[in-house]
Parts: C-alpha cells; sequence; structure tokens
C-alpha cells in the first residue's frame, strides 16, 4: 500500500489500520533540501512568466498564511 509505504498510515495485526501521527519537524531545515525546492519553485515561477519581485511577493504571502 502506498500510504503505509510513505508512512501515512501504520498496520497492526489485531488493531488494524491507523492514521500515522506526523513526524517531528527537524528543528533546522536542511540546507541542500531546502536550496532544491527554492530552485524548484522559482523556475516553476518563472515559466509562468513572473519576475524576481513577484517570486518573492509570493513566497512572503505564503509565508504570512502559515503565520
Amino acid at each position: 500500500m502506498v500510504e503505509e509505504a510513505a508512512g501515512l498510515i501504520r498496520t497492526r495485526r489485531g488493531a488494524g489500520t491507523r492514521v500515522a501521527a506526523p513526524p517531528p519537524s527537524p528543528e533546522h531545515p536542511d540546507p541542500a533540501r531546502l536550496a532544491t525546492l527554492a530552485r524548484d519553485f522559482t523556475s516553476a515561477a518563472r515559466a509562468l512568466g513572473a519576475d524576481p519581485e513577484a517570486v518573492v511577493t509570493a513566497v512572503r504571502r505564503a509565508l504570512d498564511e502559515r503565520a
């Protein structure tokens, strides 16, 4: 099952299937993964025609939504 392989659910014999607890958030994000995410996002945004200022504005708005 894809969900189980991804760690989203846990199955125990006799206990059934349950939604897994979310993994703990790392205190410090992996800089390499963060850089990859940033490159992927900026590439997609530029493909839409966004200039650097629009990209930064979109990121700031997204961060504000999570606050």
